[in-house]
């Protein structure tokens, strides 16, 4: 399993939130139960309506172009805006109260889509120098760990049909760096690189510890 399989696990309660309405519709049981949550909660209550976010005219111009973007004042770099954040609250209280009757049938698809995969796995070994480099995943962990292992015939020529050993007489594994440790010191953690120096002694990554796809290079 590589890193990008890893991040479709860590995603999945995103996925399935946000096209719950595809989802509801193709499977038969969560869309009669839909249905029917529907109807008790409209005997009930009104379903509360959404929020509406703000007009606001600004206009950008670029090369003799001028467009207008009535939402940019959402942009908010600092992710501090009062008001942002506001509006970001009703839209998530909104789709809470309408996912509401759900939550059932989301963990059942969730705990259904993570147990066919195979979470103990690595990635296919890429042959580098006197190493092979490749990925690993680990049951239960949600981050992977980069590794290498010694190829024991360092002067044998590369090949379609090269295997790299695993069993217990093979050369021993190395973990450079293990995202689940340091994944830790931080509420989000993903490796945007991974890059081996061409002497194998030093290795540079770039980390994003907020979420906002701004990377720090080590």
């Amino acid at each position: 399993m590589n890193s990008n399989c890893i991040g479709g696990v860590l995603h999945l309660r995103l996925l399935l939130f946000s096209t719950s309405h595809r989802i509801l519709a193709a499977h038969p049981k969560i869309s009669a139960s839909r249905r029917l949550s529907t109807a008790t909660m409209g005997s009930r209550s009104q379903p509360p309506s959404p929020p509406l976010a703000e007009k606001v005219k600004h206009e950008m111009e670029l090369f003799g172009d001028v467009r207008v973007d009535n939402y940019y004042w959402l942009r908010d770099d600092s992710r501090k805006n009062p008001k942002v954040i506001s509006y970001l609250q009703q839209e998530n209280a909104y789709t809470e109260a309408m996912m509401s009757g759900t939550k059932k049938f989301e963990d059942e698809i969730y705990a259904e889509i993570r147990g066919r995969i195979k979470e103990d796995d690595i990635s296919a070994p890429l042959r580098k120098g006197p190493y092979y480099y490749y990925s690993r995943t680990l049951e239960g962990k949600e981050y992977v760990q980069y590794c290498r292992r010694p190829i024991p015939n360092r002067d044998a020529p590369s090949s379609v049909h090269d295997t790299m050993p695993t069993g217990p007489d093979a050369p021993p594994e190395h973990v450079i760096l293990d995202e689940n440790v340091k994944a830790q010191e931080h509420g989000f953690y993903r490796i945007g690189a991974f890059k081996v120096s061409p002497n194998h002694k030093m290795v540079a990554y770039a980390e994003d510890t907020k979420g906002d796809e701004i990377y720090t290079v080590y």
